[in-house]
């Protein structure tokens, strides 16, 4: 019997319901393509398209353009306040005295500032020029907020007499009604003051805005290398003596010996007459050294100028000081040789400071220090002075290795620019005394006279022993 199969036989063609267009369809695509492309239609949109593109473009350039455009508006707007008029009468007003400024501009480079330029503060003092720096982001907010928005002021490099930076600080009380609120710091640029040893070098000296709005301090700091000294500074508003505070690291006090002195603080006041140094401290390798010194003026009598004062310290290493003043130093870390200094021993100092001059320098550099030094477990190094004076015959000149030990040391000592005196010497180790003076002059050579007196020993006179030589190789002889 024959059979019906309801199954289509298998072929190598597939049946799908994908539309594939074919080479007729792709032609009546593109036709429709170019129909819109050459329509109005399609050729507005494609110029908007366009538009967006260099828009987005231009976008900064156009932004830019018109901060220059609202900052020439702005500029043009402030002229008339800025001009040269105008800044003096404010001036005038402020300081009480009559203020005249030669020019006023406005400057670019190399940082946007308004530049004054020969400002004459009631003859009194002459300021080359004078800067009111600002910056971009703050002339923006000026145009935004319609007010004007100053960074620092900055005066150039002027040269000052004490009389002037007095005048300066009496002025400071109107600084803040002077400069736009705004302005937080004012600074004086590279600040000399010429023929004065007390402030020989360069500074930059600085006063900020405090939190209630006034300008009350005014900081002295010294640019040139080797040493820190920074001076703050804090005039009186009621018309009294300006205080002020000093902290120096590796340098050189006007009034104190040519040492190596690593640190230096001290307070106190100044007036037109008088400079009053409530306290000082002073240290170096050897030790610190405390005490107060006044300068003063006096308006009849001679010297026109007197100083007085007190030092007193204790723990001061004798061969430190020897050293340091005989520009013998041993290496970092080290500690000096006994033999290699005169003396040995930890010395304590109560002197009184005395000086007088015509100027306020002559007096400090003529400064004298008078009083007492006590030294413990001292020792005179170079010579042994019990078998000096108990062999009187033998040679008794300084060898190497031999030394003096003392179980009480003290002398009375003058110092000052023309040298040290020791007077009174007395040191004592056992039945063994020694007395005498010794000279140090500026050039650091000794000269001196020692008695040595053996007490119930059988000698009846005393030694001689003459000392000569330098502090760094002293001689003994007799």
């Amino acid at each position: 019997m024959k059979g019906y199969h309801t199954e289509l036989p298998s072929t190598d063609f597939a049946i799908t319901t994908v539309n594939v267009p074919d080479r007729l369809d792709q032609r009546e695509v593109d036709d429709r393509k170019l129909e819109e492309e050459e329509s109005p239609r399609y050729v507005v949109r494609g110029w908007g398209s366009v538009l967006r593109i260099w828009s987005r473009r231009l976008l900064p350039y156009l932004v830019l353009a018109a901060l220059l455009f609202a900052a020439g508006i702005w500029l043009s707007d402030q002229r008339e306040a800025l001009a040269v008029g105008r800044i003096s009468q404010r001036m005038s007003v402020a300081l009480h005295v009559p203020v005249r400024i030669k020019d006023s501009r406005v400057r670019t480079t190399p940082a946007p500032a308004l530049v004054l330029t020969g400002v004459d503060l009631g003859s009194q003092i002459r300021l080359e020029e004078i800067t009111l720096e600002f910056t971009a982001p703050s002339l923006w907010q000026a145009v935004l907020s319609g007010q004007r928005r100053w960074g620092d002021v900055v005066v150039s490099s002027p040269t000052l007499t004490f009389e002037q930076a007095n005048q300066l600080l009496t002025w400071l009380a109107s600084l803040d009604s002077l400069v736009p609120d705004s302005v937080t710091r004012v600074r004086f640029d590279q600040v000399r003051f010429p023929g004065r040893r007390l402030l020989p070098d360069r500074y930059e000296a600085s006063t900020r805005r405090e939190s209630n709005g006034k300008f009350t301090m005014v900081t002295l700091r010294r640019l040139d290398t080797g040493g820190s000294m920074q001076l703050q500074v804090t005039p009186d508003r009621a018309g009294g003596p300006i205080a002020f505070q000093c902290d120096a690291s590796d340098w050189q006090p006007p009034f104190a010996p040519k040492i190596a002195w690593s640190e230096f603080v001290a307070n106190g006041h100044i007036s037109s007459n008088e400079i009053d140094i409530e306290k000082f401290s002073m240290g170096s390798a050897f030790g610190g050294i405390e005490g107060r010194l006044t300068v003063s003026r006096h308006e009849q009598g001679t010297p026109a100028w007197l100083a007085s004062g007190h030092v007193s310290t204790v723990g001061i290493d004798v061969p430190t000081v020897l050293q340091q003043a005989s520009g013998v130093t041993p290496p970092p870390g080290e500690a000096p040789p006994p033999a290699t200094v005169a003396m040995s021993g930890t010395a304590s100092i109560d002197a009184l400071l005395v000086g007088g001059g015509g100027t306020l320098e002559e007096a400090l550099s003529g400064l004298a220090a008078d009083g007492d030094i006590t030294v413990r477990s001292a020792a005179l190094n170079g010579i042994n002075l019990g078998f000096a004076a108990s062999r009187p015959s033998a040679n008794s000149s300084g060898t190497a290795g031999a030394i003096t030990r003392f179980t009480k040391f003290q002398t009375s000592f003058v110092a000052g620019s023309s040298g040290v005196l020791l007077r009174k010497i007395h040191g004592a180790a056992g039945a063994l005394s020694v007395h005498g003076e010794l000279g140090v002059a500026p050039s650091l050579a000794l000269d001196g006279l020692l008695h040595v007196d053996l007490g119930g020993s059988r000698i009846q006179a005393p030694l001689r022993v003459h000392v000569r030589g330098t502090l760094a190789h002293p001689q003994f002889g007799r």
